[in-house]
């Protein structure tokens, strides 16, 4: 937003589990991708949320209200709040286990968009890097600031938003030094949509010799509230779309965190370790079903998460020739302990009183993994890179309020997950890719039985496809993918959570082309089909059948162009001129129906004279009335009717036009 982009050629904070490493490597899968500089600036992004949509087969939403965790949908899943998505920024895991809320649980907001430098994505599981949440894939947000300088922008726009950016990058050293504050408030597009947060990011990398440290440390506080849900046939009878029928929702969230990263070596030989320490607190209050189960007081439920995870990662790689001088392999091994406390509380509809206290419990949880990874060359054009991870778990639950009392509960279990893939450079430029993976998700803690094995979900991935680099402008990827899970879940918002269901598969393609055809013009193009099916009846859901809530195709468009118009008084006059289009189409609901498509348009014009730029961001271009979320279940709103548990359709409605206007001053 605003600050005019500088690709970034090299920024330290690779992958998860990953050793910084210099030259060739071989692909991972024919649909892995790096989203550069330029492509995430050509286009307005409000958070480091939105920057997702950028991610081949993504889609993101914002049904909860500014501040709490997006919905992510990625190639057929729905990964809800991030429980099929392994996300990091930073080097750091963002997901959070046993949230309460949801598994997975991962938040970005505390990323200003200006920061995200590049974001790497990594389809399936055929990484043994890629560890618990990888099902859909892995993407990591690569922090840096564009160009060296102090950076002061402000930001007014529609709905009564206010921003103030800041950020610092010294002349001297890499992209990836900064320092930069975030404060942002807005009174929202509909009643119940406000919301105000504040950020601290400092990143700062030296060299020692021949090795490098890199030390980063955010804190973040964010306050919103939420609109919740509208039953579809209120909207149609000609209640505002915007409306709200319990504005007491909404919540809080916090992020503290702190991580150093010390990377030594060179390509031939090298190691790092990286210690990182994440506090985490959210409150979130909810009422999707209205006066359905309590005609008196109502639905509402207020849950809280405060959650303290210390980890570390370190890797040990080594070129060690067996049938090539390309050969290499690499040791790594992960460490995580999280202390969980939450709570899950019934309160009063238009009060704070307490009715019942549903969940009251102590998760800690301790995951240590480890993989060993190999890279041969037995051809000249042919690379094989496989190799396994082993990931052991344990779970000690101290449950307050169970019916018969209070309980603690353990449990553990490990998963062992091989990985594969081969690639055939048929010409300079053009690989054949084919990858195999297995992978898991790991279990909600509070739901293991004392000395339960781990029911771990366990995932079954294959791709094909082609990685074409046409020349140095051109890049095209194509690739067809099967993903095949033992066991799945689908979120119930009866009860606000997810709920397990049968076993599924996605079968589907993806391809997408970036150019650069000429001076300052990037263009971004994706489309990925994916059809999601059960493989199993049970639980209501009949063998076939597609996956509820789960998108099946989802296409985006990006173009950029930055021209310098000539020299006005001795100081450049530059433009910037960029959009995007997002399309979501066939988003099957329950029993065999399909909710609304989503065609979205953005666009942004900025011009930079000397020190100064004036930008003009505007989402949602055509003021499209479409809808955030569609959810199907049964609700009582109103009290006068008697109540019924025939489930109907419910809606979010999503943001109608917005402009904003920024002004940055490049000292």
């Amino acid at each position: 937003m605003g600050v005019l982009a500088v690709v970034l050629a090299d920024v330290s904070s690779g992958p998860a589990d990953a050793v910084q490493v210099r030259g060739r490597r071989s692909r991972r899968s024919a649909s892995e991708s790096t989203v550069e500089g330029d492509v995430v600036a050509a286009a307005p992004h409000r958070t480091a949320g939105d920057v997702l949509t950028l991610v081949p087969g993504m889609f993101v939403t914002q049904h909860g209200g500014q501040g709490k965790a997006y919905q992510i949908f990625y190639r057929g899943f729905d990964a809800v709040h991030g429980q099929d998505v392994e996300l990091s920024a930073g080097g750091v895991p963002v997901n959070d286990v046993s949230n309460i809320h949801g598994q997975g649980y991962a938040d970005l907001h505390f990323v200003p968009p200006e920061l995200v430098a590049a974001v790497d994505a990594q389809p399936g599981c055929y990484d043994p890097r890629q560890g618990d949440f990888a099902v859909a894939g892995s993407v990591q947000l690569r922090l840096g600031l564009a160009a060296p300088g102090a950076y002061l922008k402000g930001t007014l726009g529609s709905f009564d938003e206010q921003r103030l950016f800041a950020a610092y990058r010294p002349t001297t050293g890499s992209a990836d030094s900064f320092a930069a504050v975030e404060v942002q408030r807005t009174g929202g597009f509909g009643p119940s949509r406000a919301a105000e947060r504040g950020s601290v990011l400092s990143q700062h990398t030296v060299a020692i010799g021949d090795s490098s440290l890199r030390v980063f440390a955010a804190a973040y506080a964010a306050r919103f509230d939420s609109a919740g849900v509208l039953p579809e046939r209120d909207v149609d009878g000609g209640v505002d779309r915007f409306a709200t029928y319990d504005p007491r929702q909404g919540g809080q969230s916090v992020r503290a965190q702190l991580t150093g990263e010390l990377t030594q070596g060179t390509p031939r030989e090298g190691a790092s370790v990286q210690p990182y320490v994440v506090l985490r607190s959210l409150r979130l209050r909810e009422n999707y079903t209205g006066y359905l189960r309590n005609p008196n007081d109502g639905d509402a439920v207020v849950q809280r998460n405060d959650a303290l995870t210390l980890g570390a990662r370190a890797a040990y790689h080594k070129k060690t020739p067996v049938l090539s001088p390309r050969d290499r392999w690499e040791l790594g091994a992960t460490l995580r302990t999280d202390v969980v406390d939450q709570s899950q509380r019934a309160v009063a509809a238009q009060r704070d009183v307490v009715l019942a206290t549903t969940v009251d419990a102590r998760v800690v949880a301790v995951h240590v993994g480890a993989y060993v990874d190999a890279e041969i060359a037995p051809l000249p054009r042919v690379w094989l890179r496989g190799g396994a991870r082993v990931d052991a778990f344990s779970y000690g639950t101290d449950d307050a309020a169970l019916a018969g009392g209070p309980q603690s509960r353990s449990a553990q279990g490990a998963a062992l997950s091989p990985r594969a893939t081969v690639t055939w450079t048929v010409a300079p430029g053009l690989d054949l890719v084919g990858s195999y993976g297995e992978g898991f998700r790991s279990p909600q803690a509070r739901s293991l039985a004392d000395r339960e094995p781990l029911p771990f979900t366990q995932v079954r991935s294959l791709e094909a496809g082609v990685a074409w680099r046409i020349d140095s402008d051109v890049t095209l990827r194509a690739a067809a993918f099967r993903t095949a899970l033992d066991a799945d879940l689908v979120f119930d918002p009866t009860t606000a959570r997810n709920e397990a269901v049968p076993g599924t598969e996605r079968v589907g393609g993806v391809t997408d082309l970036v150019a650069r055809p000429g001076a300052g013009f990037v263009s971004s193009t994706s489309a990925t089909f994916t059809r999601a099916t059960f493989t199993a009846s049970g639980g209501g859901y009949t063998e076939g059948a597609l996956l509820p809530y789960t998108p099946m195709l989802v296409v985006r468009q990006d173009l950029g162009w930055h021209v310098v118009l000539g020299r006005v008084a001795t100081r450049a006059l530059e433009l910037h001129l960029g959009g995007a289009v997002t399309s979501l189409v066939g988003r099957p609901l329950p029993f065999g129906e399909l909710g609304r498509d989503v065609v979205l348009f953005d666009a942004r014009a900025v011009a930079r004279w000397g020190p100064t730029s004036i930008g003009i961001d505007v989402l949602n271009l055509l003021d499209a009335p479409w809808l955030d979320s569609q959810l199907v279940f049964a609700s009582r709103w109103d009290r006068s009717a008697s109540p019924s548990l025939v489930p109907a359709r419910h809606l979010t409605a999503g943001s109608p036009r917005a402009v904003l206007v920024s002004v940055t001053l490049h000292l």
